[in-house]
């Protein structure tokens, strides 16, 4: 199945194209509807994991802790359910109407958040964590494929750029916003103010939001067969060489880059002596304002690189990666605020530059039927290896050393987590030597 090309878009708003659901020529501003409630998605997605990390102190203070069970909610009770149920999940996005899906996803998830600011154990905690990995499972899935149906192949690391500034914005604010809440309101009151307006946006994307065209910009030699199993599809999509070390990669990548950010604010705390509405300030200003330029300059020059070589889809990640193991390690090892805060807004920079050119290089490479999968891939490495270990084995490592370096076994443990980021860059540059053979975009 194929459609025809929309209009390429400008450099600085969404692409023209054609209607999503009919293939008719529509306006701009539907385009930009749409890349904006899908961006404001992705806010609510990145909300919740950048708040967690700046609520860890009160929260085990509040309710009695150690570092392992934080780690564990920060992590597993989280990102197992994610990593689990984005398959399922991302076989209903490749088969049945993905904004029904999506919206579904986000009242869960959103529901739920809301719902952890009345826990009074871990259990209870842990549960409402397990309940938002199962709603946020199909998010990215659901989003990510109309993505790649709204941009065409040459704009669409712009379109991914503009959906991740929502992630960036949610960032900015789940360091700022939510820690001044905490600070004043108490953690419980930050969670509810997190989750209730996530259900009111999944109201107006059933209401408003309509499903593109799936497999608009495919090439016609690629059909779809949406009648396959999971299985299969896992299997079709493995086969692509190019996806199978972009999962390694990003599995790797995440196990450093994720445990160290689940453990920011806990740092910057023990380490540095600042407040949780310091924390939140501090961070949210630099992870924020560097996040929104790491993505502004992919939106800026991936396009570019990418009409030149296609391969720059993979080999810019591949050099970002291998950078941020120096200014990782930099970040996390000195003692000056000012400096440790300046390599961090470096690192943060050339982490976010490349994630939208990882997500074109999927859509590159699979047909539209597999799209949903490919993510679901991407999602279950980063969150089971990722996510879901890196900062478990951080606290770990924290609570070993702690009886011989005390409140500085958290740096410790962090800075040996973040070594691993260099293999990642191996297996993006490996994955770029199959990429111009399997384009079906």
């Amino acid at each position: 199945m194929s459609s025809s090309p929309a209009v390429n878009g400008g450099a600085s708003t969404p692409a023209q194209g054609t209607d999503p659901a009919s293939g008719a020529a529509v306006s701009r501003g539907v385009l930009i509807h749409a890349t904006v409630l899908l961006g404001l998605v992705n806010l609510f997605h990145a909300l919740d994991r950048a708040a967690m990390s700046i609520l860890i102190e009160p929260i085990k203070a509040d309710l009695g802790l150690t570092d392992t069970q934080l780690g564990l909610l920060t992590g597993f009770a989280f990102s197992l359910t994610y990593a689990l149920f984005g398959i399922p999940l991302a076989r209903l996005a490749d088969t049945r109407s993905r904004v029904k899906l999506l919206a579904v996803c986000l009242a869960v998830w959103s529901a739920a958040t809301a719902v952890a600011g009345f826990a009074q154990n871990f259990i209870q905690l842990a549960l409402t964590r397990i309940v938002i990995g199962i709603g946020e499972a199909g998010g990215a899935p659901a989003s990510v494929s109309m993505m790649g149906d709204y941009y065409t192949p040459e704009n669409r690391s712009r379109g991914m750029s503009w959906y991740q500034l929502g992630g960036a914005a949610g960032g900015t604010l789940g360091l700022a916003l939510v820690g001044v809440i905490a600070d004043h309101y108490g953690w419980r009151v930050a969670f509810f103010a997190m989750g209730l307006p996530g259900v009111l946006l999944a109201i107006i994307l059933v209401t408003t939001l309509r499903d593109p065209l799936r497999g608009r910009f495919q090439n016609t030699t690629e059909q779809f067969d949406t009648d396959i199993t999971w299985y299969q599809a896992i299997g079709q999509v493995l086969r692509r060489r190019t996806m199978l070390h972009v999962f390694i990669a990003y599995g790797i990548g995440s196990f450093g880059g994720a445990g160290v950010s689940a453990w920011f604010g806990a740092f910057f705390m023990r380490s540095h002596g600042l407040s949780l509405s310091e924390v939140g300030a501090l961070l949210g200003g630099v992870v924020g304002l560097c996040t929104i330029a790491g993505v502004m300059l992919g939106a800026a020059l991936g396009p570019l690189a990418v009409r030149r070589d296609r391969r720059w889809e993979l080999w810019w990640p591949g050099i970002a990666s291998s950078l941020t193991v120096p200014t990782w390690m930099l970040t996390l090892y000195l003692d000056n605020i000012y400096m440790a805060c300046a390599m961090l807004g470096v690192t943060i920079v050339i982490t976010t530059s490349f994630v939208a050119l990882v997500l074109t290089s999927m859509q590159s490479v699979l047909p539209a039927h597999l799209r949903g999968m490919g993510m679901a891939g991407i999602m279950f490495a980063t969150n089971l290896i990722g996510v879901g270990a890196g900062p478990l084995l951080i606290g770990l490592l924290s609570d070993a050393l702690a009886p011989e370096l005390g409140s500085e076994s958290l740096r410790y443990a962090m800075i040996g987590s973040v070594t691993i980021i260099g293999w990642a860059s191996i297996h993006f540059f490996v994955a770029a030597k199959h990429i111009r053979n399997e384009l079906v975009s």
